[in-house]
């Protein structure tokens, strides 16, 4: 019996990964693709035999025990299989063949599921659009006696997914909610009514509705991009103008922006006194207090005793730095109940 230990160069106490290791340097240099010498290939096989022994344990065991046959390389024989039988065979009866069917059968049963089809989603249809008739209906009588709740409650019934007055019942609960200040439903009820219409002139006043209901929550960036996706859809522009710039104006900030719509909406409208009174606060916070000078004493000519303005004008002449005239508005403003800190006031008048 060959030592396969010798063969692989190893002890007998070598571990698999040393007989694995010794394996590939041996197949490396006596492979006879590499060495050419006569016996390189009985060699190479001695080297393969001995490996696979050793590197199985139980193969190694039996070897180290002396039981193993070492003249057969390969594994242990083993009995051959057993022979395979074919699978069966079945036989189909002429009787058992499957049914085959004419063309114009067919298309006939193709015709009619398709026709029963059709009639299924027409009925589920014609259904929703019954019920939503049906609420909305329910719910104008209920607003008409004054019943706004019970109103609501029936339009949001009339909202279906294929139902027929599904944007008008979403954008009546959402004025309804503005009358009752309820500003987060009204929001809600936009978004709603939005998943249903095709058509720009309700989508553009369902975007001004949102955006007046995030307005009163005080959500002025999602106000903002509301207003401005109703003038995408051909929302009145001078009202949405007119919102957007109060908001710049005292909520965010935004005096550029608010300054340009307000000489806008003048443009069209040169007699609205409010809008040349934030425009005024527009180029006061913006530092430009002499075009604000001429803002506030236009809206004087129409209403020379109106506190706030009188106020404002005295504040842009102190920036100026003519504290005279700043002195006589200020203290003119005081006098149509405007509250001014005295410090403040003696500081100018000095």
């Amino acid at each position: 019996m060959e030592n396969f230990y010798k063969v692989l160069q190893v002890p007998a106490s070598a571990t698999q990964r040393d007989i694995k290791v010794a394996y590939r340097k041996l197949v490396q240099t006596h492979h006879p693709d590499i060495n050419t010498d006569a016996g390189s290939e009985e060699y190479i096989k001695l080297i393969n035999l001995a490996y696979e022994t050793l590197s199985d344990p139980i193969k190694r065991s039996r070897y180290d025990l002396g039981i193993f046959d070492t003249s057969v390389s390969g594994t242990t024989s083993t009995p051959p299989p057993p022979p395979r039988r074919p699978p069966p065979y079945y036989y189909r009866k002429a009787h058992e063949e499957k049914q085959t069917y004419s063309t114009k059968t067919q298309v006939l049963a193709w015709g009619a599921t398709f026709i029963i089809i059709l009639f299924v989603v027409v009925g589920v249809y014609a259904m929703q659009y019954y019920v939503s008739e049906y609420y909305f209906d329910e719910a104008i009588m209920a607003e008409q006696n004054n019943e706004l709740e019970k109103a609501i409650s029936l339009y949001q019934l009339a909202i279906r997914d294929w139902g027929a007055r599904s944007v008008d019942a979403s954008i009546k609960s959402a004025e309804l909610s503005q009358r009752l200040g309820a500003y987060f439903y009204m929001a809600e009820y936009c978004r709603k009514g939005l998943s249903h219409s095709p058509d720009s002139l309700q989508t553009a006043l369902l975007f001004y509705l949102e955006g007046t209901a995030y307005m009163h929550s005080e959500r002025f960036e999602k106000a903002e991009l509301a207003f401005n996706n109703s003038l995408a859809y051909n929302y009145n522009k001078d009202t949405v103008y007119e919102i957007l710039a109060s908001i710049y104006v005292n909520n965010m900030g935004k005096f550029n922006e608010a300054e340009e719509l307000y000489t806008y909406l003048l443009s069209g409208n040169s007699v609205n006194l409010a809008n040349y009174y934030n425009r005024g606060l527009c180029y006061q916070n913006l530092g430009r207090y002499q075009q604000a000078v001429e803002d506030f004493k236009r809206v004087l000519q129409e209403n020379p005793f109106h506190g706030k303005t009188l106020f404002q004008l005295g504040k842009a002449y102190l920036a100026l730095g003519q504290k005279q005239l700043a002195c006589e508005y200020l203290r003119f403003s005081e006098r149509q109940g405007v509250l001014i800190d005295p410090d403040e006031l003696a500081s100018v008048c000095e």
